[in-house]
């Protein structure tokens, strides 16, 4: 099959992830604006029902999220994105309702709506992000969504900041800033329905096909479930999996409790570009080509972020002393202008690149394990379910009133067994390559051009030429059951040979 390079084609993987980080831009990307600014985006006193809305919100997400792997593999990522797209105005609504209110229901209800929903949508970006991209672009692809997702954060702390630059008090965000992020997140749903593709119709530049699909089942499906929840490497990766994303919770209380409106929003917006620099640069490292060794490049980046994820909690540590944040009792309206603001800015920063770079060392590696789309989106429902299982335990340990040094200390200990584990499954379970031995993912050409008479048989070429020609199959008629069973033959000689 002969691709036009110089066509635009929204089935190309690059503009599929393109496509998926747009989406991303505006559902989660404004959904981590406001809740960036502390308290759901309203008053210092609506942190408390913000903190058990998101507590009930990444419960559910957990726990969808585990099975989204399943759900995307017999669905497919369209059907699955606008499902998973309908809980983010939802969640913005009812946090407005409350701060209008006072009303706890709505917020409640549309948390809990978002927990479902968010998890599919999430999953299916983080399986486009895996299974698309060549082994080479695997930290570009997934890099370019989570930028793609703290620029749709930025835009909205931007605006936020904007409409808030003069309030000094306490208080919450005005109905226009909650009108224009709904607007925004209602939106995005008409891009899944148009220009996310099915994956057997995704081409490579090289006219080839990325892998042949099965057509899956649900027993396969939760067959395979179940060989995640035992895999032992992903059981290593738990505890990183699982810190991922537990700062935001921690410094967002913060940040709605320290300080005033305008310096909160000025906080927030920071917090969301640095998520958009950290990634950039972690691209050069993770699919560096001066670095040959996939380990290296991977334990490299482990080894930039463990130092500041463990720098940022040794930094915070001390801050929480210096200003015996236990003891204060009431909101003390910090402003940019005093004195004291710089220390704890910056630590704040920090905490921003951590979420950001942790999480795409985390995912890089996990992503590394394989090349095969559906187990991907089984390890995408694992990576993301358990990452929101660290939300959810940090949402209701502050909706609790533990004490800021408590959740910190419970976070240090995460990042000290996580940054073994990522160690342990880069060295003894990451392959430099996957290609060649996996039976249904198709093995771009230049890389079997590049390993012919060294790795490479006159075999293994009639064995990529023999899946190829059933992905084009696929990719024109869909699979029958009939085919099913072809596919099922073939692949099984294409694993033989």
């Amino acid at each position: 099959m002969k691709v036009n390079k110089n066509v635009f084609r929204v089935n190309s993987p690059l503009n599929q992830n393109i496509v998926m980080g747009c989406i991303l831009f505006c559902l989660p990307g404004i959904y981590v604006a406001l809740t960036g600014l502390g308290a759901g985006g309203g008053r210092p006193s609506s942190a408390s029902v913000a903190n058990e809305t998101n507590a009930i919100l990444y419960g559910l997400f957990a726990l969808c999220a585990w099975l989204a792997g399943t759900v995307i593999n017999l669905l497919g990522p369209r059907i699955s994105i606008v499902i998973g797209s309908i809980g983010y105005p939802l969640y913005i609504g009812g946090l407005w309702y409350f701060d209008r209110t006072g009303h706890s229901w709505f917020p409640l209800w549309g948390g809990a709506m978002l927990g479902i929903l968010c998890g599919i949508l999430l999953t299916a970006a983080a399986f486009i992000q895996f299974a698309y991209p060549e082994e080479k672009d695997k930290g570009l692809f997934i890099s370019m969504q989570f930028m793609m997702k703290a620029s749709g954060a930025f835009v909205g702390a931007l605006i936020a900041f904007c409409a808030n630059v003069h309030e000094k008090k306490a208080v919450g965000v005005s109905t226009a800033v909650y009108s224009v992020f709904i607007a925004i997140q209602t939106s995005s749903i008409l891009l899944a329905v148009f220009f996310i593709t099915d994956p057997k119709k995704v081409v490579r530049n090289d006219g080839r096909h990325i892998a042949i699909f099965k057509a899956p089942t649900l027993v396969d499906g939760l067959k395979d479930l179940g060989k995640a929840f035992l895999d032992k490497r992903l059981l290593i990766l738990f505890p990183a999996m699982l810190v991922c994303e537990m700062p935001l919770a921690m410094v967002s209380t913060i940040n709605a409790f320290y300080f005033n409106l305008r310096t909160r929003s000025l906080n927030n917006m920071c917090f969301q570009f640095i998520q958009i620099l950290m990634p950039y640069l972690l691209i050069y490292v993770l699919d560096s080509k001066r670095i040959a060794s996939r380990r290296r490049r991977g334990a490299i980046g482990v080894v930039i972020m463990g130092t500041l994820a463990i720098g940022a909690c040794i930094g915070l540590y001390i801050w929480l002393d210096v200003v015996h944040y236990a003891d204060i009792k009431t909101s003390p309206a910090v402003d940019w202008q005093d004195s004291h603001f710089p220390g704890i800015f910056v630590i704040y920063i920090l905490f921003g690149a951590i979420f950001a770079g942790f999480q795409v060392v985390v995912e890089w590696i996990l992503s590394a394990l394989t090349n095969e789309p559906s187990t991907l989106a089984q390890f995408a429902g694992m990576v993301k379910g358990t990452s929101s299982l660290g939300m959810c335990i940090s949402f209701v340990v502050a909706a609790q009133k533990v004490p800021t040094v408590g959740q910190l200390s419970l976070q240090f200990s995460l990042y000290v067994l996580g940054i073994a584990g990522l160690f342990w499954v880069l060295f003894f379970h990451v392959k430099e390559t996957n290609y060649f031995i996996e039976e249904t993912v198709i093995v771009p050409r230049h890389v079997e051009e590049e390993t012919m008479g060294k790795l490479g048989t006159d075999q293994q070429r009639e064995a990529e030429y023999i899946k190829e020609h059933i992905a084009t199959q696929q990719a024109a008629a869909g699979v029958t059951s009939l085919e099913e069973d072809n596919v099922e033959m073939q692949t099984s000689t294409i694993a033989q040979k």
